[in-house]
């Protein structure tokens, strides 16, 4: 059996179990929190921001619904923090992805240095990640993604802890943290076979008796208790709702949260199906070659040797751990490598979380083979280009990241409102009616207006829709001109949004204008 990951690095739980060690502790925590988090907060975007973020704001201010997979978590967390007083409402949920993505960084760190990783070695390891182009961007507006890699952290911290000493309460613990995880992305699911196998090879398949058994299935109840609070905000009936589509007659049909089936429909994230696994094998293969590629940019290179060698550096202390580290990197990235959406390379971040744990390993792997080989030289050098390696990424990602000064969305939805005539419907993506829907629902602004997300609805049900409206004298506008349902309507481009007319519209005889 593997011995404890305490025993593994004896020093660093010596000292974690004294007084001042403990003090320290606090020390080094705050400290890995609180410098990633001024950088992020030197790029934060100061108001609402576009695609998910306007939505995922203004469902957890209002206490609405959100599309799938559900995100109660991150809904409840944001419902109270959105009643913070800084700022607007979209900053301040800019602000709480900027935290959860400094406290991930935090706990990372917490957990290395009880691996008795050096200071060092961890600074230029989570350095790294904490300035990658993607997590820094997820750092910057209101997203689940920094939820979900603190929450992944948690994780990881808590399966080692469980592996000093395994028992029924600290498994319990870790299947609570992993149903906690669940309610805020059921991507978790990815991180399940890295979870399994952990406890197996820690603790033994003989540990898991039926009351051990019960116990981790009472923690994971307990988490997943979290999306009991969905039915609950369906049942108030919220003025936001995305968990459903429209019919053809522009009126919501929301899915039944009330019903095992209603929300499987919404947690299984069936919308999306058509979207998985959604690549020809040929186009999978430069799939691969891109997430490759960006697996290079967001570890600048160097990041890439070091982390091979600790996967065997950290399997002869903790095999466990690194076993289950690189089943966590192969399930995310296998599933989202072959996920059909163009924001995807966000989702790696758990993949490069873990990728960035077993840098560290790497690199104090190589410092150790220096230094016993008698090259104290080489060794610092090791350590100066790795961390110089960080100080390389925060300049070159921090100007890409940085949208401090970004207005555009809260703009480009005032300048919509400014153009929309009275009562109109207004039809667009995500660009488009999230910040609308912001505007009318947080700011109380042009309530007349009926927004319609193009994804909520199917093409057909659109297009009866839409003609319906027009028969009836109602102004329609798109966010883009809609030539591909409509060949045979006339568009006039009105500012940012695109009016369409009936040719024998009465209200005027536009010109067709191209967009």
């Amino acid at each position: 059996m593997q011995r404890p990951l305490e025993t593994a690095c004896p020093d660093a739980g010596a000292r974690a179990a004294s007084g001042a060690g403990a003090w320290t502790g606090v020390g080094r925590f705050l400290l890995a929190f609180t410098l990633p988090l001024a950088a992020y907060l030197s790029t934060v975007a100061p108001t609402v921001y576009n695609l998910d973020s306007a939505e995922l704001t203004t469902a957890a201010y209002t206490g609405g619904l959100v599309r799938a997979t559900g995100y109660p978590l991150y809904l409840i967390l944001g419902r109270l923090w959105s009643r913070l007083p800084l700022g607007d409402v979209g900053l301040r949920m800019n602000l709480m992805s900027a935290v959860f993505a400094a406290l991930t960084i935090a706990v990372a760190d917490r957990l290395l240095s009880r691996l008795g990783i050096p200071g060092w070695a961890r600074l230029a390891s989570l350095g790294l990640l904490a300035s990658s182009r993607y997590f820094w961007a997820m750092a910057s507006t209101a997203e689940v993604y920094t939820l979900h890699t603190f929450m992944l952290a948690v994780v990881l911290s808590a399966l080692v802890w469980f592996a000093r000493a395994p028992s029924s309460f600290r498994l319990a613990a870790c299947t609570l943290a992993v149903g906690l995880a669940f309610g805020n992305h059921v991507a978790t699911v990815l991180l399940a076979p890295g979870c399994v196998w952990f406890v197996l090879r820690s603790a033994g398949r003989s540990f898991l008796d039926r009351r051990r058994i019960a116990a981790a299935a009472a923690g994971l109840a307990l988490g997943l208790s979290l999306y009991g609070y969905l039915t609950v905000v369906y049942l108030g009936d919220p003025v936001f709702n995305y968990a459903g589509r429209y019919d053809a007659a522009g009126v919501f049909q929301a899915a039944d949260l009330t019903t095992a089936s209603g929300m499987w429909w919404l947690v299984s994230g069936k919308a999306f199906v058509s979207v998985m696994a959604g690549y020809t094998p040929a186009e999978l293969v430069g799939e691969v070659g891109h997430f490759l590629a960006e697996l290079v940019r967001t570890f600048v290179g160097i990041g890439i040797g070091p982390a091979v060698v600790g996967f065997f550096a950290l399997r002869r202390r903790a095999a466990p751990l690194a076993e289950s580290l690189v089943l966590v990197f192969l399930a995310t990235t296998a599933f989202y490598v072959a996920y059909r959406v163009i924001d995807k390379d966000t989702m790696f971040l758990p993949a490069y979380l873990a990728w960035a744990v077993l840098l560290a390993a790497g690199y104090r792997a190589l410092e150790a083979w220096l230094i016993q080989g008698g090259a104290r030289g080489w060794a610092a050098a090791l350590r100066a280009l790795a961390v110089g390696a960080v100080l390389f990424a925060v300049a070159w990602n921090g100007p890409l990241a940085d949208l401090s000064d970004d207005h555009s969305t809260y703009l480009r939805g005032q300048a919509i409102l400014a153009r929309a005539e009275p009562n109109a419907l207004i039809v667009g993506w995500w660009s488009t009616v999230p910040v609308v829907e912001y505007l009318q629902l947080v700011e109380g602004k042009r309530l007349d207006l009926e927004p319609l997300n193009r994804f909520l609805i199917l093409p057909d049900d659109l297009v009866q829709l839409v003609e319906d409206r027009l028969a009836a004298g109602q102004p329609v506008y798109f966010d883009e001109p809609p030539s591909d349902l409509f060949p045979n309507v006339v568009v006039e481009r009105q500012g940012p949004i695109f009016r369409v007319h009936d040719h024998d519209a009465p209200e005027l005889t536009p010109k067709k204008i191209g967009p």
